[in-house]
């Protein structure tokens, strides 16, 4: 059962989530000195003001009742607001979605009154009727994971259980499509007002689960006993015990025959084929509990060659920690300094197995073992914005009221979503992919896209065309905003 709730906005948040928005919107926010000062605005949420109070121009908030956070967790499916975007805007030109943008939470003044999302309500002050600082602390901090005791067999927040499925907007990043009304609004009152828009970028990544088919005697055995106890299969096991011994022994003598490192520089080669971002994040576990036995040992001459041919092609190679490392920051420390070891240097990130993730705990660990960025954020059974965005950030822990010294890269699409947990066709998945990616192009963002090296063959040999026919798109993508970008 969700426990009652009530605000957990603090000054420390609201100024977090003025900072978030302003810098979507456009403006510098990488210091720690006052934005609203060098924008030349009064920014105003409640009793909570920054800027020079002196300055004619101001942007004001109507918060909303501390009891709204309660309400919006419990609301029905389907029964929020949601107004026209040309309603929203000051002008008839629009960067966002020509449809509805969903309305989270009304100042507490204007509920019910039907007021506009924002107006000017004088020659130097724009109003927001919709809390977007509330908004945006939500979704960027996963406060509800924190209150919302749902979770799945793997222990995970699962999408079903988020106000942002249930609500029909996690495939909108609300928190951009907010910041770039936020926009528009500051030049109504700066008209002299240059924004600095960020570009739209592609980062692939691959998790490594497994550098070869069957990884060692231990997984061969538990595979050859699945075939007795769930498959009943007395050739089975023959067959995966032969597969265990030739995969082994070729992983051994002659590792350039396993497919499973082949696709690694495939992938390697695709991305370099296409000009794109990618990075690869190995599991270096060792072999113990069911769901990270795959256990690759980085110091393997044939992996540790993996991971330094992957870097001199201009790769970055991070880490993929183990299933049990979830509120374990122990274990992730030591498989880190695993890793750090065979680098040569401090890996600066990577991702959960399983997407294995926990708000704010999970984040706090990477920061507490020097990891400097996470890109973990989505979930396993829904693809979409987690996190209402795909900039990446600086999370908020709402337990300890900081913002942390880490960065977010939400992840976007994992393959595995649109194949295992959605049981999407081929043809869809390639649909849902570019679509997705356009609306990050639409504000500005990074779509982020996970591929697994063990999704290229057997029951993967169709996406692995998906794979391959989005990369050109995705490409074309970025060089045309990077071309937009050089001309503004």
């Amino acid at each position: 059962m969700t426990r009652q709730a009530s605000s957990p906005l603090t000054s420390s948040g609201i100024w977090y989530a003025w900072r978030q928005l302003f810098s979507r919107a456009g403006v510098p926010t990488t210091d720690d000195s006052n934005f609203a000062n060098k924008l030349g605005v009064l920014a105003r949420y409640g009793s909570h003001t920054w800027g020079d109070a002196s300055t004619d121009c101001c942007i004001e908030v109507l918060p909303c009742s501390a009891q709204a956070w309660q309400l919006l967790l419990t609301t029905p499916p389907g029964h929020l607001d949601w107004l026209p975007t040309l309603s929203i805007l000051p002008g008839c030109l629009t960067p966002l979605p020509k449809d509805q943008v969903p309305i989270l939470f009304w100042g507490e003044a204007a509920q019910g009154n039907d007021k506009p999302f924002a107006e000017r309500v004088s020659k130097d002050t724009v109003l927001f009727y919709v809390d977007i600082i509330a908004t945006t602390f939500f979704m960027l901090s996963r406060w509800e994971e924190v209150i919302v005791p749902d979770r799945d067999e793997h222990d995970r927040f699962p999408a079903t259980a988020s106000v942002a499925y249930k609500q029909g907007f996690l495939d909108r990043p609300i928190v951009d499509e907010y910041a770039l009304i936020l926009r528009e609004w500051v030049k109504v009152l700066l008209p002299g007002w240059e924004p600095k828009p960020r570009m739209f970028s592609i980062k692939l990544s691959h998790d490594i689960d497994f550098v070869q088919r069957i990884p060692g005697a231990l997984a061969t055995i538990r595979r050859a006993g699945g075939d007795v106890l769930k498959r009943r299969s007395l050739a089975q096991v023959g067959r995966t015990l032969w597969l265990g011994i030739n995969d082994a022994a070729s992983a051994v003598l002659v590792p350039e025959q396993n497919s499973y490192l082949r696709s690694i520089y495939f992938l390697a080669e695709l991305s370099h084929k296409y000009g794109l971002e990618s990075t690869f994040y190995f599991l270096v576990s060792h072999p113990g509990d069911p769901f990270s036995d795959t256990g690759c040992n980085p110091e393997l001459p044939w992996v540790k060659q993996c991971m330094e041919d992957l870097q001199q092609m201009g790769f970055e190679v991070g880490l993929h920690p183990s299933y049990d490392t979830l509120q374990n920051p122990e274990m992730l420390a030591a498989e880190k300094a695993t890793l750090d070891k065979v680098l040569g240097h401090a890996c600066r990130g990577g991702r959960q197995h399983f997407l294995r993730f926990r708000a704010p705990d999970t984040w706090r660990h990477w920061e507490q073992v020097g990891l400097t960025y996470d890109s973990t954020i989505t979930y396993a059974d829904h693809e979409g914005f987690r996190c209402g965005t795909c900039h990446p950030f600086r999370p908020f822990d709402v337990v300890q009221d900081r913002e942390l010294d880490l960065w977010e890269y939400p992840l976007i699409v994992m393959d595995g979503t649109l194949h295992d947990y959605r049981g999407l066709t081929p043809e869809q998945g390639e649909a849902r992919i570019l679509e997705l990616a356009q609306r990050c192009k639409q504000v500005e963002g990074t779509f982020t896209l996970l591929w697994h090296n063990t999704s290229l063959e057997g029951r993967w040999q169709p996406w692995a065309v998906v794979y391959r026919r989005v990369l050109p798109h995705l490409a074309a993508m970025q060089t045309t905003e990077s071309k937009r970008i050089e001309i503004t």
